[in-house]
């Protein structure tokens, strides 16, 4: 582990970032954020911004007793995508790419909050059904140090894999990783107490250990925090709105002490 900056550090290491990267932002986690987030992790993700491909980063680092996010973003170079000179085909693979989280597989952050966010809001303003899940692996940060981290990706993949079994349709119902612990099951036609009952059954006769093969097979036991709620129960039924409604169930399960499904507070 890389030993701790300074303030005077940090700062530093800013002014020197802030010469390569055309966005540098430096955010104080507060203590609950910070529980949540590995140590010097480092998360890499690509995006399609006028015609360009550009680099995001983020990474968690600690300085001066207090944790931060680093986000940094650039262009790659000599990146222009040449759109009118690729086939079909080589354009839908690039396309799957930028949805996809490159460790699990099942559909990223990028594809929730840009594509499946409008056919929520379509719905909603329709009168249609919806609903959110978030899913949360409960104590993330401890299983890392007492596993590593690349033991905790293959349990993250498994978490994945079991939740895509059940919902895997792209215009339907879906899978996303949103970060480091953190999936997402979004889905039409349902109220919350409907998608809150079938997780449910899928939690209760989800195995609750995955057997790794890093090093020496292990078996790491693991629970799992779930928020789930409805368009139903908003008074302006919207995507945000159901976003914000799951998050707070989320942080319920969690305080609750994890290994549970949250509909309703208490």
């Amino acid at each position: 582990m890389e030993k701790e900056l300074t303030g005077p550090g940090l700062q530093g290491l800013v002014e020197s970032l802030q010469t390569v990267f055309d966005v540098v932002n430096l955010m104080e986690l507060e203590d609950g954020q910070a529980a949540d987030q590995p140590e010097d992790g480092l998360r890499v993700q690509y995006e399609v911004q006028g015609g360009r491909i550009g680099c995001s980063l983020c990474r968690t680092i600690r300085a001066g007793g207090k944790t931060y996010q680093l986000h940094l973003s650039a262009p790659l170079a000599g990146n222009g995508l040449p759109e009118d000179r690729m086939s079909e085909r080589e354009r839908r693979l690039f396309r799957e790419d930028l949805n996809h989280d490159f460790l699990s597989g099942v559909y990223n952050r990028h594809y929730l909050d840009t594509i499946f966010r409008e056919k929520v809001d379509t719905w909603a303003a329709q009168g249609g059904q919806g609903a959110l899940a978030l899913v949360s692996l409960d104590g993330y940060a401890g299983l890392e140090a007492d596993h590593g981290q690349p033991t905790v990706n293959q349990v993250l993949c498994y978490v994945a894999n079991q939740w895509k079994k059940h919902y895997d349709q792209s215009d339907k119902k879906l899978v996303c990783r949103l970060d480091d612990a953190v999936f997402a099951v979004a889905c039409s036609d349902y109220t919350g107490p409907q998608l809150e009952a079938e997780m449910r059954a899928i939690y209760d006769g989800m195995p609750t250990a995955c057997i790794t093969s890093v090093g020496m097979m292990s078996r790491v036991p693991f629970t799992l925090s779930i928020g789930c709620a409805g368009l139903e129960e908003l008074e302006n039924p919207c995507w945000d709105g159901l976003y914000q409604l799951s998050q707070k169930r989320l942080a319920a399960a969690r305080t609750a002490g994890g290994d549970q499904v949250f509909h309703t507070e208490g």
